[in-house]
This record gives C-alpha cells, structure tokens and sequence, in this order.
C-alpha cells in the first residue's frame, strides 16, 4: 500500500502536525502489486516519487487508472523515468473517460510534436476482462458520484476506492475474495465516498476474508479505527505489505 489518504493527504495542510501517530501521516491512495514477478502500479498520485523512493520500486509494467482526479493521476510524469529504464512504452489501462481526460489534462506527453523529455505511455481502454502480460485483470465498474469509474479485480485480490455506489453485478464478481481494499472518507456519510460503516456493509456482504480501508480522511485515526472496526476488517497505512 503505497498510500491511503485522502485527496489532500494526511495530516491536512496548514494544520498542526505535533502528536500525530506515525499510521496516520497518508499519501495519496495508490497499490502497488507483484503478481508472478510482474510488477503493476494502479493510480500515480501526486506523491508518487516519495512513494517509489520508500519502497524502493524499482520497475513498473504497467499501470491501472481508477480515474483522472488529481490525487490520482498527478505523478504521471514520475512514470517518465520507469519507461526510460523499460527502454519501451509503458500500458496504462482506464476507461474511456478517464483515458481523454488525461490525454487533455497532460496534453504534453501525447502531443507527437514535443521532442523534450516526457514519459513513454501507451494508454488503453479497459472495456472488459484482460490479460496483460500473463496477468488477467478484471475491470470492476463502480460510481464515484456521478462519474463511471473503475475498480479491479486480479485473482483473489479486489481494489476499490473513491466509490459511492457498487452495483449488484460488480458485487457479484468480488464475492468471496481474500482481499478487498475499499474506500473509507470519514466516519459520516458523504456524496461521493463510502464511509466507514458502509464500507463494513460491503465488505460483510461478499464475504471478503479480509478487508483493508484506503482513502481515509485525516479525521480517520489508526488506533480509533481498530478499536471500531470488526473482526477481518482493518485500517490501512502507507507502506503495508500484505502476501496472498
């Protein structure tokens, strides 16, 4: 877990840092995950640099975009350096939507006409089941308010954040999984994110054996939330490593 905070990150800006337990300093929500010796990044936030730098990722084959908000999209860049070690572009998968905003919001590295330096991307629509380099990836549709965004699914593993809304269907293909890391803002309800106890309400309805929480407000504290939290379901934090 590369990071687990919210869209401004944990603690907040311009507010006191003294005191802070060590679980509670988040970056942006990212995962990176090492499957048969492929090495996949899903999202590129804005810590992105820090975040490869702490956990010494060394390569990436490719990337999984949930969607093009800035927390989730804004270390595209620092992609730069890992298509320049690949010496070849590397696949970024999203849906459709997500795929024309970043080709707008960072027109610079598609634009065929510039010759300075820029990362090598590749990106490609994720309409439905894929394999990628040996790997089957399943896009999981989900709403974050009103924008179509996705989770996914690899093997037993499901990643879901900034998500107000699951539909049956997308419940259906992550039932039972081993790891589900979901989206948690705050304790209280909010328009475009899961709160805690919703987050509950899913992870109890398909049965998943464990459950992480991810994109946590800085209201969220590591030691309240284990305290509150049922039994198989758990606070994330930055730099947890989980094996399946």
């Amino acid at each position: 877990m590369l990071g687990c905070g919210s869209s401004v990150g944990s603690p907040v800006l311009g507010t006191d840092t003294s005191n802070i337990d060590e679980k509670d300093w988040r970056t942006r929500s990212s995962i990176f995950l090492t499957v048969e010796d492929v090495s996949i990044l899903i999202d590129t936030t804005p810590d992105f640099r820090q975040q490869a730098l702490v956990n010494n990722i060394k390569n990436i084959d490719f990337v999984l975009y949930t969607h093009s908000h800035a927390d989730h999209t804004h270390g595209i860049d620092d992609l730069r350096i890992f298509s320049y070690i690949k010496k070849e572009k590397i696949s970024c998968f999203a849906n459709s939507f997500t795929i024309e905003d970043i080709k707008k919001n960072f027109s610079y590295i598609f634009n065929k006409k510039n010759i300075s330096g820029r990362p090598r991307l590749d990106l490609k629509e994720a309409k439905g089941p894929f394999i990628e380099q040996g790997i089957e990836i399943l896009p999981l549709e989900i709403k974050h308010k009103e924008w179509d965004i996705l989770g996914y699914k690899i093997n037993n593993f499901a990643y879901i954040t900034d998500c107000s809304f699951i539909s049956d269907d997308t419940l259906e293909k992550i039932n039972g999984v081993d790891l589900l890391v979901i989206d948690a803002l705050r304790y209280f309800k909010h328009d475009a994110h899961l709160s805690v106890d919703e987050a509950v309400v899913i992870s109890n309805k398909v049965g998943a054996k464990r459950t992480i929480l991810t994109h946590m407000g800085s209201d969220l504290k590591y030691g309240e939330l284990i305290d509150y939290l049922p039994k198989g379901i758990e606070p994330g934090y930055d730099g947890l490593e989980v094996n399946l």
